[in-house]
């Protein structure tokens, strides 16, 4: 089933006048002063990269998918927990209503890694799987977090009525049950043209604050130029349009003012691309954000750095170092993906908090990324304090809701 596109084509890789795949290995990183020796290992993962890149451009793999293959799902299965790192103060479980491949179309993916090739699997019954949980799980304070492994708000959901239905499930639910435990976090990329797709003369904006108290509508919008945004999120909306989202929400007495701030990419992390972010965040009334340093495998590196070849050649060097010394290989949030460097993080995390700070916006952070930085920064025991005592953890949970 083929969807219809809600936004005008925004720019990709192949409408960028003269761009081609750059190639990345060690030699070639050591001209833009990556000083340190790299591993053989790294080396071929670098070239591996570029070649995969390489095959993805020439074989027009790099758009996401415009449609969907609709399937079933096993509705008596329970709904996967979200803990990545087995260390998350939170009880979540995931809402993923479609598999594969995101209609968003990040380039940088956390969960696709990059890879659009794969179809978009939707699952139909997916509504009667929720409801299940939700009845099983009605005495619980736990958040079902809409979606981690997908854009909630993606054409796939919105135009076959899966994301209203979704959003009816709960309803139904707290009418069946008004002291149900349960609450719904949403984090998303969508501005209000998503939010006002109607399905059934309904839209999902019209679900949203019907269920008001008992959900928490989170942007997602990461640090970088407009101009790198534009190429590495194809299919979403605008940084403006997502804060818009909030602040409809917060009128609709819906709590949304936090913001996942991620991927963070350290060569953009500059007192003045800070300054003008958290100055357009505040002014949207955001209260608090949770930012997440780029963790990739390194072939998705490479992908990364075709672009920022392209706009910013000279800032590829400061984009690899932190990420390819030999001691720096085991530093994996999850499955193969690479943090960079500690030192690295622990320096632009200070800057964003000072930044943060001074325009009134905590943070909340990630236990995982707590852990590892604590060792080398013991400031980072307190980073979240602030945020914790008003209710936000991790990424950036509302624990008020359950009040």
């Amino acid at each position: 089933m083929v969807y219809f596109e809600l936004l005008e084509e925004r720019k990709l890789c192949y409408q960028l006048e003269g761009f081609q795949p750059f190639y990345i290995d060690a030699e070639i990183l050591k001209g833009y002063g990556v000083d340190y020796p790299i591993s053989e290992t790294v080396n071929q993962e670098l070239i591996a990269g570029s070649e995969w890149y390489d095959k993805l451009f020439h074989n027009k793999s790099l758009n996401p998918v415009k449609g969907y293959i609709p399937e079933q799902t096993d509705v008596t299965k329970e709904l996967e927990i979200h803990n990545y790192t087995g260390i998350c103060p939170t009880n979540v479980l995931e809402v993923s209503p479609s598999s594969g491949s995101c209609a968003a179309g990040c380039q940088y993916c956390l969960v696709t890694d990059g890879k659009h090739v794969k179809d978009i699997t939707a699952y139909t019954n997916y509504t009667e799987r929720l409801a299940l949980s939700l009845e099983r799980n009605k005495s619980r304070k736990l958040f079902y977090y809409f979606s981690p492994k997908t854009e909630a708000f993606s054409e796939t959901h919105l135009f076959n009525g899966m994301a209203h239905g979704i959003l009816q499930v709960f309803i139904n639910h707290y009418e069946k049950y008004p002291h149900s435990a349960v609450r719904l976090f949403i984090a998303t990329k969508a501005g209000m043209k998503h939010l006002n797709v109607r399905y059934k003369g309904t839209s999902v904006f019209d679900l949203l604050k019907q269920l008001a108290s008992r959900v928490q509508v989170n942007g997602s919008i990461g640090i970088m130029p407009s101009y790198l945004r534009t190429v590495l999120e194809p299919n979403v909306a605008g940084i403006e349009a997502r804060l818009e989202v909030l602040e409809e929400c917060r009128k609709a007495g819906i709590w949304a003012e936090s913001v996942l701030c991620q991927p963070l990419f350290l060569p953009y992390l500059t007192t003045d691309t800070i300054e003008d972010y958290m100055k357009q965040l505040a002014g949207a009334g955001v209260k608090n954000i949770k930012p997440e340093f780029f963790t990739a495998e390194i072939r998705n590196l490479v992908l990364v750095a075709q672009y920022i070849s392209y706009y910013d050649p000279e800032k590829i060097g400061e984009f690899f170092y932190p990420y390819l010394k030999e001691s720096n290989q085991k530093h994996i949030k999850q499955r193969s993906r690479l943090a960079p460097e500690k030192k690295a993080c622990i320096e632009k995390l200070a800057l964003i908090c000072d930044i943060a700070q001074s325009y009134g916006i905590s943070i909340s952070i990630c236990n995982w990324v707590k852990r590892e930085l604590i060792m080398e920064a013991d400031w980072i025991k307190q980073i979240d304090a602030t945020s914790s005592a008003n209710g936000y953890r991790c990424l950036g949970y509302q624990t008020r809701l359950f009040e």
